[in-house]
């Protein structure tokens, strides 16, 4: 992924569709014209490097996203290994997502580190060398590796950005790590202050909320009650967290958070997030039914895509 190249544009496959689904999905966004295909992997929905291989197989143009691979769910050189055959097989076309993942299930897996963080960098930190042909001998307070090797490194290694939203993970992606993936409900404010927290050019991944309709009310109606979800409050707690507070009124909500409206109402909304420095822009559409997300998708690409001004290569 190149911070300075064109703006991307992608759509996510998400987690409550059946997998069994993918393919078809993938193949939607792809002949819709969109960049990207982003697939989640959450406990305990479905595999994320197999649907990865999945959608990549099936298309023959998009870029296929992990977002993200929980580091601890999985050795470093395991995850690396998988890496490295999903990247030689499909190359130049995958980008690597790495995160915590959530507390919670990697506590039912047993597998929650003493540390996140100390876990998240050393696992990038390996999973990277590793990619770029190294070998390793590790002994860290997570990643343990004895003379470890792949036989098979790809050439590009794939992009990793991680899921991270608080000032440390930012950190340590700006050690470690290419560049940065931020989850439904990132407003342009912390947009820009987490890619200016990096300190260098970086791809920026933007998960973004979203439903576009004639009625501009209809569809802001419909992505309330996810920016509920993932911005609660009255402030912008994400930005909070990284110095700077701002309290946000009930009306404006939506527009902070997500993207909702008429189809220029959307690309208006998408130029903020560009500008504040996404490099691709990740639609995850506010409907339930299977067909209408896809339909919600089509629109995205012929309607509002064309409305965005985008980055010159």
């Amino acid at each position: 992924m190149d911070p300075t190249g064109p703006t991307t544009f992608g759509a996510m496959f998400r987690r409550e569709r059946p997998p069994e689904q993918l393919a078809g999905f993938a193949r939607t966004v792809e002949a819709a014209g969109l960049d990207e295909v982003w697939i989640v992997e959450d406990c305990f929905w479905a595999g994320g490097l197999t649907a990865v291989s999945a959608a990549l197989a099936v298309t023959g143009r998009v870029t296929v996203g992990m977002g993200i691979v929980p580091a601890v769910a999985r050795n470093a050189a395991i995850t690396a290994m998988e890496m490295a055959g999903v990247a030689r097989m499909f190359p130049g076309r995958f980008v690597a997502g790495v995160g915590h993942g959530v507390g919670s299930w990697m506590g039912q897996i047993g597998a929650l580190p003493p540390s996140q963080l100390a876990a998240l960098e050393e696992t990038i930190d390996a999973v990277r060398r590793l990619l770029d042909g190294d070998r390793l001998t590790v002994h860290g307070r997570h990643v343990r590796l004895e003379d470890v090797q792949l036989v098979f490194p790809p050439s590009p290694r794939p992009s990793i950005v991680v899921g991270v939203t608080g000032p440390r993970g930012i950190d340590v992606t700006a050690r470690v790590a290419d560049g940065l993936l931020l989850p439904e409900g990132s407003s342009p404010a912390f947009v820009a202050a987490a890619t200016a927290r990096i300190g260098r050019p970086a791809p920026c991944v933007v998960y973004v909320l979203f439903a576009v309709d004639d009625d501009a009310d209809a569809a802001r109606a419909r992505v309330a009650a996810a920016v509920d979800v993932f911005a609660p409050g009255d402030t912008d707690e994400r930005l909070a967290k990284l110095g700077t507070v701002e309290v946000v009124a009930p009306a404006d909500r939506v527009e902070r958070y997500a993207v909702a409206g008429r189809p220029d109402d959307c690309a208006r909304a998408i130029d903020a997030l560009v500008s504040a420095g996404a490099t691709s822009v990740v639609v995850v559409p506010c409907v339930d039914d299977p067909a209408a997300q896809d339909e919600q998708i089509r629109r995205f690409a012929a309607e509002v895509v064309p409305l965005v001004t985008r980055r010159a290569a």
